[in-house]
């Protein structure tokens, strides 16, 4: 039997895949929580971590080689010891005697200061955090006498099912409008396809033994790869020229990823295995690039997966969930409703769906509506996990025309936060959200505002340009709507006055990745206060927020990041005075 950890990852999934199409015995070991569509199919499943010696043992049993890929890239020096140094004696710690381990490293151990092309034999001289902690249980995996042991040190590695890596994120910058990226794109970067790398590891498996290379047929110059990624993704062919100084303070550890000149001599796994890597970068960077852009989301909303995998969503979105709350309390107070529909149960940045937890835990009834089975049952999972069970309403498809007459339950209270504009007809959304409620419709919608327009202009122009709808947010188009439909304007307000710009939460991580390596990362989520484990953040935001009272009211419209809409049926409103 084969066991590979880390099989829900990218490299880990392609592996696992390559095993059972030749027909071996595998086994993976997958993170609890981890979504159906990342657990590789074929294999048995173990449920795990490399924190937990009970998962491993039963990882383990039986076990004759181990493909160990379990470990995050990403983290201060703390969290990537306990993945990468003691995660990897957790797992040495369980095996039985004679057990094959092929150790997946990198070839960020070599840090940047090398004769070029670097090789096995090569002096390691890491400079990030990720370096150190792979260079460690590198030294623990070769000191194992349990049974033979092979270390892999795969250069930068890419292809299809890769979602976070280099090229990944270098699609997303372009696709926000980025064009100018730092250095002069001659320095060159090894890329290595993920199929020439499963084939290597698979060969491993079998034979060799002590430390190897493996790099793509080339090393590549940064302006070929990313014009190749561009013209795949069928984007604008991006330039270089921003001085690499002038860009560190986005990342410093990303910047010199890309710009820094390096290479790699893979001739002791050509001489051993017989291996050599077969797709350049000329062909797998624009196939990749396909594929990245066939991935773009047709859902309506920020891509929720991200979110899953790392759930910081930005000082600017917990600030507006807290906001948020006191709207939403006002309007149940002011209809009286004891129960509350999320619905769409997305649309603003961050982990979806959870905006109505506050109302859960104060006795309400609630109910989310989504279109998009995979990330409603994510949604679910998320709300299962912090002992709530709202009840999940799967509707079909985009068209708002399509979804139901009625729900199986019914609402008094209907709501959305910044969901209207994701559709090109808004108000078919409003005209579901009044039939299945009986008291009141609650529209949050984006304030049209100078930091809109920097967005628009600026980091999100293209999904400003092809995706987003502002007449969503027109508020006079709204009242007419809602008056077609039975309902009228009860109150209107702005809501998250922030003392900071609408602050997009990919710059804050692009932030907090630069401080990672310097052990000062921080991360802003409502989940640790929704979980208990963070119960001074309300303190923390009402002291930020404190501000907004001192607002004057003239000022408010251009520094609002939000708008609110209460619309109650016709029939609810008051007779008017005699």
């Amino acid at each position: 039997m084969i066991l590979v950890t880390g099989a829900s990852g990218f490299i880990g999934r392609h592996l696992v895949a390559a095993l059972v199409a030749d027909g071996a015995d595998a086994r993976a070991l997958v993170r609890p929580g981890t979504s159906g569509r990342r657990r590789p199919p074929g294999a048995e499943v173990v449920l795990g971590d490399v924190g937990d010696l009970e998962s491993l043992r039963r990882a383990a049993a039986g076990a004759e080689v181990v493909f160990h890929l379990a470990g995050s890239y990403r983290g201060d020096d703390a969290e990537l010891d306990a993945t990468h140094v003691t995660g990897t004696a957790n797992l040495l710690s369980v095996l039985a005697p004679g057990t094959r381990v092929v150790y997946v490293s990198s070839t960020s151990v070599y840090g940047w200061h090398q004769a070029w092309p670097a090789d096995h034999a090569s002096p390691p001289a890491p400079v990030s955090a990720y370096g150190r902690a792979k260079l460690a249980a590198e030294d623990l995996v070769a000191g194992w006498a349990g049974g033979p042991t092979v270390i892999v040190r795969p250069t930068i590695t890419y292809g299809p099912g890769d979602e976070h890596g280099m090229l990944p994120r270098a699609v997303k910058l372009m696709n926000r409008g980025v064009r100018w990226f730092p250095g002069d794109g001659r320095n060159r970067i090894h890329l290595l396809h993920v199929d020439d790398l499963v084939r290597a590891l698979v060969l491993l498996g079998h034979r060799g033994d002590g430390i190897y290379v493996l790099g793509g047929p080339e090393a590549t110059p940064a302006a070929r790869i990313f014009e190749g990624l561009a013209q795949g993704a069928r984007l604008r062919s991006p330039s270089f020229g921003v001085p690499a100084a002038a860009a560190r303070f986005l990342g410093r550890h990303s910047v010199d990823v890309l710009t820094r000149d390096r290479a790699y001599d893979w001739g002791r796994a050509a001489a051993d295995l017989g291996w050599a890597p077969e797709v350049a970068a000329e062909i797998g960077v624009p196939a990749t690039g396909r594929w990245l852009a066939e991935q773009r989301s047709t859902a309506h909303g920020f891509d929720w997966h991200n979110y899953v995998d790392d759930p910081d969503e930005g000082l600017g979105t917990v600030y507006e969930r807290f906001a948020l709350r006191e709207v939403l309390e006002a309007a149940i107070e002011k209809t009286g409703a004891t129960s509350v529909l999320h619905a769409p149960a997305f649309g603003m940045m961050g982990f979806p769906g959870l905006d109505a937890v506050f109302c859960a835990r104060a006795g309400l009834r609630v109910g989310l509506v989504d279109y998009d089975a995979e990330r409603l049952e994510a949604v679910g999972r998320q709300w299962r996990e912090l002992g709530l069970a709202p009840a999940l309403h799967l509707v079909d498809g985009p068209d708002p025309s399509d979804w139901p007459e009625l729900l199986p339950e019914r609402y008094d209270l209907a709501f959305s936060f910044a969901a209207l504009w994701w559709f090109d007809d808004p108000w078919a959304v409003l005209a579901a959200q009044a039939r299945w409620a009986e008291k009141g419709v609650l529209c949050c919608v984006p304030n049209k505002n100078v930091f809109m327009q920097l967005r628009a202009r600026l980091w999100h122009k293209e999904l400003f340009r092809s995706e987003l709808n502002e007449h969503a947010l027109d508020r006079d188009a709204a009242t007419a709507a809602a008056a077609g439909l039975g309902l009228h304007a009860s109150g209107t307000g702005l809501f998250d006055i922030p003392p900071f710009p609408d602050t997009s939460v990919p710059i804050a991580k692009i932030l907090r990745r630069g401080q990672a390596s310097e052990g000062k990362a921080w991360v802003w989520s409502i989940l640790p206060y929704l979980k208990g484990d963070d119960p001074t953040m309300e303190d923390r935001i009402t002291r930020l927020s404190s501000w907004e009272r001192f607002v004057p009211r003239r000022v408010a419209p251009a520094l609002a990041h939000h708008r609110w809409h209460l619309f109650e049926p016709v029939s609810e409103r008051a007779p008017a005075p005699r």
